[in-house]
């Protein structure tokens, strides 16, 4: 009897096993994992402080300075974290599949991906700023070999991160832009096809300045992980999968721009309609 007491046990281990793997696995806990250890929720909470640093550039030379201040108030406000943090889990689960999910936890999990999260997350900190500009500038003294440097600009080619920084920027300029303009009285608006040309004369510059910027402070981020270990990171972003990943990161986080800036408008219009006189300082 003893046999098969154990057998019975075991079989009740495996059955037990099998469902709590396939509840984990179900598409929506695959989604909900993705997001906590991927880096994309650190980006999407990133979105205010981003602003702030634009709507300080865009006051030095407002036409407006009143108005686009409070439009940038709106914004802020308008902003809710876990509501778009749903409306992300929305759209990963909209356009992926559990197979490709499974690739990138199988990565993510790894202990080479896992490393260099950690080091990407301490490196962005804001307490770790300063130290990234000491390093940085005393490369001058002691620069990089030439392996690390075109290692470094082939992490950036492939993960493609100056366009992936260039989509936020020019969708969080578009969206500014788009409501201020709409919180301006009706005499002083232009044209949406005039700022929309505006903002995509920009586009290549400010793609060149993120290159430049990524580079840099990639060599900071990435200075605990070894060349072998860099080399293999980068072969995963190399792949269909990797950017797949990418591509579908981008995409998310420009459709969850959109929303935002899509509900700030709203509130404006609430606003021209409440007011007898229009937008009111």
């Amino acid at each position: 009897m003893r046999p098969v007491k154990v057998i019975l046990q075991f079989t009740l281990c495996l059955l037990l096993l099998s469902t709590g793997i396939a509840v984990a696995e179900t598409h929506q806990e695959m989604v909900q994992r993705y997001i906590e250890i991927s880096g994309i929720k650190n980006m999407l909470t990133s979105f205010p402080e981003q602003m702030d640093a634009m709507a300080a550039q865009a006051r030095l030379t407002s036409r407006d300075p009143e108005v686009e201040k409070q439009v940038f108030e709106m914004m802020k406000e308008s902003f809710n974290i876990e509501r778009f943090e749903e409306e992300l889990a929305t759209y990963l689960l909209q356009n992926t599949d559990r197979q490709l999910l499974h690739k990138l936890l199988r990565w993510l999990e790894s202990p080479l991906a896992k490393k260099v999260t950690r080091e990407e997350v301490r490196s962005s900190s804001p307490s770790e700023q300063t130290n990234m500009v000491r390093y940085i500038i005393d490369m001058k003294e002691l620069p990089p070999t030439e392996e690390r440097i075109e290692l470094i600009r082939r992490l950036e080619e492939t993960t493609r991160m100056s366009d992936l920084m260039t989509k936020i920027f020019m969708e969080i300029m578009k969206g500014m832009m788009e409501s201020v303009n709409l919180a301006l009285p009706e005499m002083k608006r232009e044209s949406l096809d005039r700022i929309y040309t505006e903002i995509g004369k920009m586009q290549p510059a400010m793609k060149d300045a993120f290159r430049q910027q990524i580079i840099l402070s990639s060599f900071y981020t990435y200075r605990n992980i070894s060349s072998r270990e860099l080399t293999r990171y980068i072969h995963f972003y190399a792949t269909e999968t990797g950017q797949e990943e990418i591509r579908i990161t981008g995409n998310a986080l420009g459709y969850i721009l959109k929303q935002w800036f899509s509900e700030v408008s709203r509130n404006l219009v609430l606003l021209h309609k409440g007011k007898s006189q229009g937008f009111e300082i």
